[in-house]
This record gives structure tokens, sequence and C-alpha cells, in this order.
């Protein structure tokens, strides 16, 4: 399993080895897993935070702007406000860079939000984001459209579960049961990015805490999820009119699909 220590990413991150390297694991496996892109009392913050103003998730129950994705796990929606409207969390700079080598460079934020296991939760079926674009043989070849970027907030592992991925799976055309998954621990301050099309599952949480694993979908600008936001009160993203305001140009290219004035429906 390749990791990438993103400790001493210098210069512009789009130019850096890191992004290099980052982009040949996404294209040759499907996933990414960079090291020590966030400071770990940041995290710790954030998860602070998720208790506090997100403590309705702990229930083990959906929810109108919820969606349970397994028995114990859920689809939740996260306002970019306060920590999580931080564009270090949401839009980290080597990040964007990647997601932009990979994608286009007028990739969009599609979605925002979290995904919740909660103590118990069994091993999620195994899956894909959303189905292939085509159903004919080219479809797995093709460039990935859409990216997720999951930031645990509490550290993946045997006890409290991973993601269980699958190498070069974006490339096949339905699910193989018979390579065997790669269960990385993701330590606080870490990080995956995987392709849309990755065969992947949520293991169990044995612990007795929730694990709330942040996410980011980042796609090409004509693309957008037709699976997980089945519900008429679920959001893709969520924020304030001011929030839009105080963006940086570079920063509202990622949500160029977005009339400012209904950000709050979005």
């Amino acid at each position: 399993m390749i990791r990438i220590d993103c400790r001493n990413v210098s210069g512009e991150p789009a130019k850096s080895e890191q992004v290099r390297l980052a982009h040949d694991c996404l294209v040759r496996n499907g996933y990414a897993i960079l090291d020590h892109v966030f400071p770990e009392d940041k995290i710790r913050a954030l998860n602070l935070e998720f208790n506090e103003h997100y403590a309705r998730f702990r229930e083990d129950r959906e929810f109108e702007d919820t969606v349970e994705v397994g028995a114990g796990r859920f689809l939740v929606s996260i306002d970019l406000a306060g920590g999580f409207g931080d564009p270090f969390i949401y839009a980290n700079p080597l990040v964007v860079a990647l997601v932009r080598e990979t994608l286009e460079p007028d990739a969009i934020l599609e979605a925002y939000g979290a995904i919740v296991s909660l103590p118990g939760a069994v091993d999620q079926e195994i899956h894909r984001d959303s189905p292939l674009l085509f159903s004919n043989e080219i479809a797995p070849l093709l460039p990935a459209h859409a990216l997720n970027f999951g930031v645990p907030l509490i550290e993946m592992n045997e006890l409290h579960g991973t993601t269980a991925l699958y190498p070069r799976s974006h490339r096949w055309k339905g699910y193989d049961k018979q390579p065997q998954p790669e269960l990385p621990v993701v330590p606080i301050g870490s990080c995956i990015l995987w392709d849309f099309r990755l065969f992947h599952g949520g293991t169990s949480n044995r612990s007795n805490m929730p694990r709330p694993l942040l996410y980011s979908t980042f796609a090409r600008r004509w693309y957008q999820d037709p699976v997980n936001f089945s519900k008429a009160t679920q959001r893709r993203l969520t924020f304030e009119p001011a929030f839009f305001q105080n963006l940086s140009d570079d920063r509202r290219q990622l949500f160029s699909h977005i009339d400012p004035s209904l950000a709050a429906d979005c």
C-alpha cells in the first residue's frame, strides 16, 4: 500500500512531488492515501464541533436530511460553517491541486457532508459511489469523472473501523470477490481520495464512539451524483449567502455551478 507523506510540500502544491505521486496512485489504483495533510489539533477540534452541533446524528435512525447507507451508518449533511467552513478543510490547497490535475481545472465541489458509522455498525455492502457512466466495455477505462475526499475525524483502524478499498477496481466492469481489499489505518490528520468508480465499503465499528468521515465530492462540471441524494429534503451543499461573499476567486470556482442567491437550497 503506497502512502504519500505531505509534511514538506513546498512552493505551489500543483507542482509538488506529492501531487504527482498521488495522481499516479489515483490513476493506477483508484485511490490515494495522503498522510500529514492537516494538523492533528484542527481535526480533533472538528470532531468536538461535530459532536456538539450534530449530536442528533449519534442516534441510530434516519432523519429527513440523512440517508441510511448500511446498518448503523448514515450519510449526513454538514453546513459549510464554523470549522467545517474553513477552506483549509473542504478545499485544502494540496487536495484541490490533485483534484484539478485528475479531473479538470474547473472541477466543482459537488457535495459536502459526512458518513457516520455508529458503534455496532456492521460491514457495509461493497459498492461503487455511483454506476458507471455507460454500460459498455469502455466505461471503466475512461478518465475519472468524480472523486471523493475523506477526512476521518477519529483514527480509522481495526477497532473504530476503516474503509475497505479494492485496488484497481475502478477499472472493473463489475464486482470481483476474489482480490483481498486494502484495510488502511488512517490517523488523525491524514485523508483518503478515491475514484467514484472504486469498489469499497466501510468496515464494522467495534468501538463505543461514532466514526465520522467528513467527505467532499469533487466532480467535472457537468456531473451530478445520481444515487446518494434521492430524498428531496437532502442537500448536497449547505451554506449561507455570506459564506459565498467571502470566497476568493480561486475557491469560488469550485462553486461555479451554483447560483449564489440559491445557496441555502443547494
